[in-house]
């Protein structure tokens, strides 16, 4: 037991090392170095139970445009369920605010649904079934878990040959006062990562699984 006890103390040390190396050192790519995709995913990150966005998310929207005005893909799926029963959603709610941004209504895609990155990868897949290549988008922290939830998903709707690109909107969630960085958040991603891995294996190995489990 105590050996054991030491490799998944040692795992989770190596995990969380490498999710602040991705944070903090990969720089963020031009949209010109983005393969063409077939849709452009943007994960709800955070919204109050009125439907006003946080911070990060405008982030988020502001760099999918980007890459839609870049040609990197002719549709985004703003992904994102609502805050509070009956509540506004957050995928509509993005899709508002990019469309004051100049997107086009025909180059939107509205997934309502989603209360999880995993729920987020199986629900936004079902709106683009036939693509080949996606262009996930979040801040670089999240990116390595939102990259896994995508290919388990593929694979859980038979597409595992899907190619998954990941866009960085920022690196990291700072302070908007102060400008520190918000290490708590940092934080939970380091649990949210295994409490993630252990749901996904659960509901592949479930005989009739049930979608809200993932919630």
């Amino acid at each position: 037991m105590g050996k054991l006890l030491k490799f998944g103390i040692a795992l989770y040390v190596s995990m969380t090392l490498a999710m602040l190396v991705w944070t903090f050192v990969w720089p963020v790519p031009d949209t010109e170095d983005f393969k063409t995709a077939d849709a452009v995913v943007c994960l709800g990150g955070g919204m109050s139970a009125n439907g006003t966005l946080a911070a990060p998310v405008l982030t988020r929207i502001e760099r999918c445009v980007q890459l839609f005005e870049a040609d990197r893909a002719p549709v985004i799926v703003f992904s994102g369920g609502t805050a509070v029963e009956d509540g506004p959603d957050a995928g509509t709610q993005m899709a508002l605010y990019a469309a004051s941004l100049g997107l086009p209504a025909s180059a939107t895609l509205i997934e309502d649904r989603a209360q999880s990155t995993l729920q987020n990868a199986l629900f936004s897949l079902e709106l683009v079934p036939n693509a080949q290549r996606v262009i996930v988008v979040s801040e670089a922290f999240h990116l390595p878990r939102s990259w896994a939830s995508f290919k388990w998903a593929a694979r859980e709707t038979g597409h595992a040959e899907l190619s998954v690109s990941m866009a960085m909107s920022e690196n990291v969630r700072r302070d908007p006062r102060t400008g520190g960085i918000r290490w708590r958040i940092l934080a939970r991603e380091s649990i949210a990562i295994w409490f993630n891995t252990a749901r996904a294996i659960s509901y592949s190995i479930m005989p009739d699984p049930d979608v809200n489990w993932l919630h």
